[in-house]
């Protein structure tokens, strides 16, 4: 008798197989799916069902929340196919994973900031690039619009069982897939971890999930920093310097309670101030942006708080 565990580890062997070039996007992402198979996790062989969205499956679109015009918030859920039984599936999309979606020939990758298992749900923030062939097509799509996903892709895995200081360095709308990583930390209350979520933007508009941000300050192992370095209120000395003075009373009333931000980028100086070498436990970076702000960061977070290139990951 084959069970449902066994099921699953079939299911690694023919997706292993399935797998060609092909499935590759090109776009130079740090998980490359053919480096990265996707394959069951051990919630998945634990609940003894099987991850639909282990190769190529329909979701369809829920929701669709235009955030500025350039930013998409898109709900997603799976599309069961008629007569299937979804009883023995589930969603397992673990913090710092992506998904790919594939529409015709075009394969690009998205990381989800929330997912239910059981559900088998999942959202994504979009930035749509002009002239992009994907931003494109997803700015034309609605509600209940069929695309195909795959995943997940990726190698980021959490110990809770041993303490860690986690810097996470997140740039625009890529702060998105790092909120997972942030609540498998704080909600469990034998994690010990250390947090501390530096989050770049334009200005303060563009500072994607604030509410979402100010929950975490509530936590003792939890503290975040804004850096805004176009940040520029309607004050003359403010236009005339063409970005916020670090004192601005303007900025100071738009921050909310425990919020603190920075008129100014991210660099090595600026990440050395929150390293606090008597707190115990092993440096982590995670670093979430564009390929040049990932590159960028884990540079400097290797020169400027010592931590181990191996312990630097990018999403």
């Amino acid at each position: 008798m084959v069970t449902k565990r066994d099921a699953a580890k079939q299911d690694v062997g023919v997706e292993e197989e399935l797998l060609q070039a092909s499935d590759c996007c090109g776009n130079g992402c740090t998980h490359c799916i053919l480096d990265n198979k996707p394959r069951p996790s051990k919630r998945v062989l634990l609940a003894g069902k099987r991850n639909v969205i282990l190769s190529y499956t329909k979701f369809r679109l829920l929701r669709r929340e235009s955030l500025d015009g350039q930013v998409l918030q898109l709900h997603f859920g799976h599309a069961a196919e008629q007569g299937t039984d979804t009883e023995d599936s589930v969603l397992d999309i673990p913090p710092g994973h992506h998904v790919m979606l594939r529409v015709g020939s075009l394969l690009r990758p998205y990381s989800p900031y929330w997912s239910d298992f059981q559900a088998r749900e999942f959202r994504i923030l979009v930035k749509l690039q002009q002239e992009g062939p994907m931003s494109r097509h997803l700015a034309a799509v609605r509600p209940n619009d069929l695309l195909e996903f795959r995943g997940p892709i990726g190698q980021y895995v959490h110990d809770p069982m041993e303490a860690k200081c986690i810097y996470i360095l997140a740039q625009g709308v890529a702060i998105a897939p790092t909120l997972p990583l942030v609540r498998q930390v704080l909600e469990n209350e034998e994690d010990m971890s250390r947090l501390w979520h530096l989050v770049c933007a334009r200005d303060l508009q563009h500072v994607y999930f604030r509410e979402e941000l100010l929950e975490f300050a509530q936590f003792w192992n939890y503290r975040s920093c804004l850096y805004l370095p176009h940040q520029q209120c309607e004050s003359a000395a403010c236009k005339e310097a063409g970005h916020c003075d670090p004192e601005c009373p303007n900025l100071r009333r738009s921050l909310r309670y425990r919020e603190t931000a920075k008129v100014s980028r991210l660099d090595a100086s600026g990440l050395t101030t929150h390293s606090n070498p008597s707190i115990a436990g092993q440096r982590v970076v995670i670093v979430a942006g564009d390929s040049n702000f990932q590159r960028n960061m884990a540079l400097i977070a290797t020169q400027s708080i010592g931590v181990d290139p191996a312990h630097v990951y990018l999403l």
